[in-house]
């Protein structure tokens, strides 16, 4: 049996009572109690990370789970997360007034799952655009280009964690994802409603590979063989439906994405009229009469 320890009005943690060392009688003794505690925050065992789940592969998370290596991480991708990491304070000091609270905690053991919510927004009614805005949002910031499917699913696994965790005592409307580009410094900014029946969907595979674990096997549940994500996979060396769908990419005829594409055709076209006006100016010389009441349009 357990029961939840609240620390502040912010943090909370399942605390089991056989461990208490004196008899609690008081919120404040709980503050006391677990302040006389060496790791209490600490989980036995390791823990699933929203930011991993949110890839869709559950043979990574099983990966993780395990403790299977990584490859050393790329001088330059250690800039760049760096760069993130110091957009995300920049971002979290702009709207600390404006958060309940910010670096939020859940942890759900059942499913072993843990992470850390950017913050909670708070529109107040008075302020809001329109009335279905007011209320608490989950703050999610990214510093990316555009909008990525696993930015959705880790923004609702984050709602789903926070429900579950404070048993639903934070009214949250959905989630914001507030993205800014590394580079240009450009920003938007998507709402991202609950989706109790895809979160429902998601937990029975985080289940279903717990189980496997258990019965020490590998979960048969990973990205299909057209995704992107193989390609940056840091256990494709361990990792054989990885191998094969790097191997059956290969043999696909090679594609352009659409934007690419249309980026390509827009960047020649403009670069087909800049050619043309400065072939015409240097052909033109010295014009006849009639070609220059055609220029001026004189009938």
């Amino acid at each position: 049996m357990k029961e939840e320890i609240c620390v502040f009005s912010v943090i909370c943690v399942p605390f089991p009572k056989r461990t208490m060392t004196k008899k609690i009688k008081s919120a404040a003794d709980y503050v006391v109690d677990l302040l006389q505690r060496e790791n209490w925050q600490k989980p036995d065992q390791p823990y699933i990370k929203p930011s991993s789940l949110a890839k869709g592969c559950l043979l990574y998370v099983a990966f993780e789970l395990l403790g299977k290596p990584k490859p050393p991480m790329d001088s330059r991708v250690g800039r760049i997360l760096s760069v993130g990491t110091d957009s995300h304070r920049r971002l979290q000091r702009a709207l600390s007034r404006a958060c309940l609270t910010q670096e939020v905690y859940f942890v759900v053991p059942e499913y072993r799952i843990h992470g850390f919510v950017d913050g909670i927004l708070y529109i107040p009614p008075e302020n809001a655009p329109v009335p279905s805005a007011a209320g608490f949002w989950v703050l999610e910031f990214k510093t990316a280009k555009m909008p990525k499917e696993d930015h959705v699913r880790q923004a609702q696994t984050y709602l789903w964690g926070l429900d579950k965790y404070f048993d639903g005592q934070i009214p949250l409307n959905g989630a914001i994802i507030y993205y800014e580009n590394r580079d240009t410094l450009d920003h938007a900014s998507y709402e991202v409603p609950p989706n109790p029946d895809g979160i429902a969907d998601l937990m029975s595979r985080v289940r279903a590979m717990l189980t496997t674990l258990d019965a020490e096997s590998l979960p048969d549940d990973h990205l299909p063989e057209d995704h992107w994500g193989h390609r940056y996979c840091p256990y494709l060396e361990i990792c054989e439906p990885g191998q094969r769908a790097m191997e059956w990419q290969a043999q696909q005829p090679k594609t352009l994405p659409d934007e690419v594409l249309a980026n390509m055709i827009a960047k020649r076209i403009v670069a087909k009229k800049g050619a043309e006006k400065m072939t015409e100016k240097k052909k033109r010389g010295q014009r006849s009469l009639m070609e220059l009441a055609e220029a001026l349009e004189w009938e």
